[in-house]
């Protein structure tokens, strides 16, 4: 396996550049460094995965890095997790309207001191990792686009390949994410992003319920309840296109870990789990067709995430039902909400 991992914390900035730095951004590249140092999946990787300051101060810096990780992705076992911390900005008045990330050298409010968030997608989007993600914890991380086919960049920028996912700091219509230390998590994260601080706590604490490596799912699941549970409201996005819930990214480190006791009886139950582990399962409810048409039904109502979720389980379902009547129970339940019967 080639995977790789880079770390971008940029919290530091010149006097004159209008931007305020934060002690929690640098910290959090440290503690993500560490961690990926401890876990199996990727220690042997990780050793020089957080970007050295002087490299992190001009966008070329950062840009070669990248291109270096990204090339190192061979086949479909490989990842790509590329994570930054830092400041974000979005501006509207720049060719096609984009985020920002803040370097070194970055001054506010002049956008070509800035690296586009473009130039980073296209070369990720290159490597031929089977796995590729991007963790964002700044300011308008919400207004990513997704990286894969559905992605609103240019197909001049790069190739497309598959297995693309983006986790970001913020969602919805919330544009600021915190920088700002979060007191209620352990040392030492409590000197990191809270978001990140967050992140890292899931992957130091691992989850008990999930007995598989950390997937995208789980860990999306497990920072969106730890930031609620102490009362940080930015709940986390993330944006898949071909990757799955399912995808292994780190290793759970939970002690006792309990595997599932049985099915799912519920729509909430069936809702979680397809959060956690997407694809995987959708043989499983499928083998109850009503019971999978509440289940997307819920599913549309709820965030950008569960939507997307609902629309993949949908165009599945016609090859995994192959009983018409059961194909009729599921698409009952969608057409009576549909009708405003639930």
């Amino acid at each position: 396996m080639a995977s790789r991992a880079l770390v971008i914390g940029v919290g530091t900035y010149d006097d004159d550049s209008g931007i305020h730095g934060y002690p929690t951004i640098e910290a959090s590249a440290r503690a993500y460094g560490s961690a990926l140092a401890r876990d199996p999946r990727w220690g042997a990787t990780a050793g020089s995965s957080v970007l050295e300051p002087h490299r992190t101060r001009t966008a070329d810096g950062v840009m070669r890095a990248l291109h270096e990780a990204s090339a190192a992705g061979e086949g479909p076992q490989d990842a790509l997790l590329v994570v930054y911390v830092g400041h974000g900005a979005y501006w509207q008045d720049v060719p096609g309207g984009q985020v920002h990330f803040a370097v070194g050298s970055s001054r506010i409010n002049e956008p070509w001191t800035w690296l586009s968030a473009w130039y980073v997608y296209r070369a990720i989007r290159k490597s031929k990792a089977g796995l590729k993600v991007l963790i964002a914890d700044c300011c308008y991380s919400n207004m990513l686009p997704h990286l894969g086919p559905e992605s609103a960049l240019p197909g001049a920028l790069g190739t497309r390949y598959q297995g693309t996912c983006v986790l970001t700091a913020v969602g919805g219509n919330v544009h600021n994410a915190w920088a700002d230390a979060c007191a209620n998590l352990p040392d030492p994260l409590d000197t990191c992003t809270p978001f990140s601080g967050h992140l890292l706590n899931v992957l130091g604490e691992g989850m008990p319920d999930h007995p598989d490596d950390l997937t995208l799912g789980a860990l999306r699941a497990g920072i969106d309840e730890g930031m609620q549970e102490c009362g940080v409201h930015h709940a986390p996005r993330m944006l898949l296109n071909d990757a799955s819930e399912a995808a292994m990214l780190f290793t759970n480190h939970a002690k006792g870990r309990r595997s599932r006791a049985r099915m799912p009886d519920s729509v909430d139950q069936w809702v979680r789990e397809l959060h956690l582990n997407g694809d995987r399962i959708l043989p499983d409810l499928m083998s109850y067709p009503d019971l999978a048409g509440r289940v997307v039904v819920q599913l549309k109502k709820g965030d950008e995430q569960s939507r997307a979720l609902a629309r993949r389980v949908d165009r599945k379902a016609g090859g995994l039902l192959t009983n018409p009547a059961d194909f009729v129970a599921y698409w009952g339940e969608i057409e009576r909400a549909m009708l405003g019967g639930g």
